[in-house]
């Protein structure tokens, strides 16, 4: 009796340290103990650590407060479906960010047909969390709609520090990077983001962006009856309790749509890659077919052989059987060549030349984007621009393609070669990981 009042005790109090601030745990680290052991307080920690940010995009996104209660709620009920999706595992607020953003488009959409079809809807008033100055008047219609253009890394960092409210150092505890990184990363992003809000007219320096955002998001709460009714909600669905008299049926017809847009996403995903190495093995066949068309036929003439002479006196059938040293060697078989597998494609992320890796950001089967990195070896082939190059030639923020050779099972393929065009505008040092973006000589920058 007395060892299990203890065990209830030590449940209660890992229960309060998880709920107040993730008991000291990273997002990975509660995104992991959820999916192996199935932990409704890991799950409870994540809703109420990323809540203000969900709730922030579901807000700015949906008119009517109801509408965004639902998308609110159904984003963290895809999170507890689709949990085991988030890769990498530190990427959760990146992930939760992409998913709330899908959940309040297609829950206006769905608002939308419904007010065409009930000729008057009438909205409850709402109160502001918060004054809004001028910038932030014109900001919040069109802010979403830019930030979700941006790349996964610099996207990260600023959902962090800008939307959630983190230092800088409190980020790169969350992303197992060092600070510096996100230091610069998030620099940059808020620079990326200033530019493609001027092309909305919308003029706006990197530190007035990042006040806006401060004063106007992260401080942002969720309504404490939002917050308590999506916790429990997941609760009941985490642990295989009926939930129908909980969750409501807008909820639940809003989340099984946008779990099946993520659906038809992977498939479409999967089909356009398909058809890319069906093009290209096509494309191959009928080069070699033309190629072996083309070439004409080499002709030699036949060249008599000589007639051997056998001595009078020799025995017929024993000179017609050849000596066995004079019987032909084996010839060797060439040794088949290493087989490659299909072209990874993806957006450069980081190079360590040190260490010969390579990281690249590639859309996971569920739509979603994830990084990876290989090995490089010394004798794999780097391509720059169609030229051989180094490995630390090449600049972050470009698309390769990689070819991978066949490893054994479990073990990371090493890459055999790297192919890469130009280098995109908001790429950066690879050395470095971040920087400015390089052009070619009188080409126009496209925020411009």
């Amino acid at each position: 009796m007395a060892i299990s009042r203890t065990d209830t005790v030590i449940q209660y109090l890992r229960r309060i340290a998880l709920v107040r601030d993730g008991g000291g745990l990273t997002d990975a680290q509660l995104l992991e103990s959820f999916i192996s052991r199935r932990d409704a307080t890991a799950m409870e920690a994540l809703v109420r650590r990323h809540g203000p940010m969900v709730w922030g995009v579901c807000h700015r996104t949906l008119a009517n407060h109801h509408d965004a209660e639902d998308a609110f709620q159904a984003t963290f009920l895809v999170l507890v479906r689709k949990a085991d999706s988030v890769v990498p595992r530190e990427m959760v607020a990146n992930w939760l960010y992409g998913v709330a953003h899908q959940t309040a488009l297609k829950a206006r959409q769905t608002a939308a047909k419904r007010s065409t079809r009930e000729r008057q809807v009438m909205e409850m008033p709402e109160s502001e969390l918060v004054q809004p100055d001028d910038l932030w008047d014109d900001l919040r219609p069109v802010l979403d709609q830019e930030l979700s253009q941006l790349p996964d890394t610099y996207r990260a960092v600023l959902i962090l520090c800008d939307l959630e409210g983190k230092t800088r150092k409190e980020a790169a505890e969350q992303l197992g990077v060092p600070e510096g990184t996100v230091a610069s990363r998030l620099a940059r992003a808020r620079v990326m983001l200033s530019k493609r809000l001027a092309r909305r007219g919308l003029s706006a320096s990197g530190g007035a962006l990042a006040v806006a955002l401060s004063v106007n998001v992260a401080s942002a709460g969720v309504p404490t009856a939002v917050l308590s009714s999506t916790i429990k909600t997941t609760t009941l669905v985490t642990t295989g309790q009926a939930a129908a008299g909980v969750i409501s049926a807008k909820v639940a017809a809003l989340t099984e749509g946008v779990l099946k847009a993520m659906l038809v996403t992977k498939l479409k995903t999967a089909t356009v890659v398909l058809l890319v190495l069906g093009l290209v093995g096509s494309g191959a066949g009928i080069v070699t077919h033309r190629a072996l068309a083309e070439s004409p036929p080499k002709v030699t003439a036949a060249q008599p052989k000589p007639e051997k002479v056998v001595p009078p006196d020799a025995d017929p059938e024993k000179a017609q059987k050849p000596k066995p040293d004079e019987q032909k060697p084996e010839v060797e078989k060439p040794a088949a060549p290493q087989r490659k597998k299909p072209g990874t494609v993806g957006k450069l992320d980081a190079v360590d030349a040190g260490k010969n890796t390579i990281t690249i950001t590639v859309t996971g089967k569920d739509g979603l984007a994830q990084q990876k990195t290989f090995e490089v070896g010394p004798e794999a082939e780097i391509l720059l621009d169609g030229k051989k190059a180094k490995l630390g030639d090449l600049k972050t923020g470009s698309e390769v393609r990689l070819a991978l050779a066949d490893g054994a099972k479990g073990e990371t393929p090493k890459v055999l070669s790297v192919e890469m065009g130009e280098a995109e505008r908001d790429g950066g040092d690879p050395k470095k990981g971040d920087g400015q973006p390089t052009k070619k000589k009188g080409e126009s920058s496209p925020d411009k």
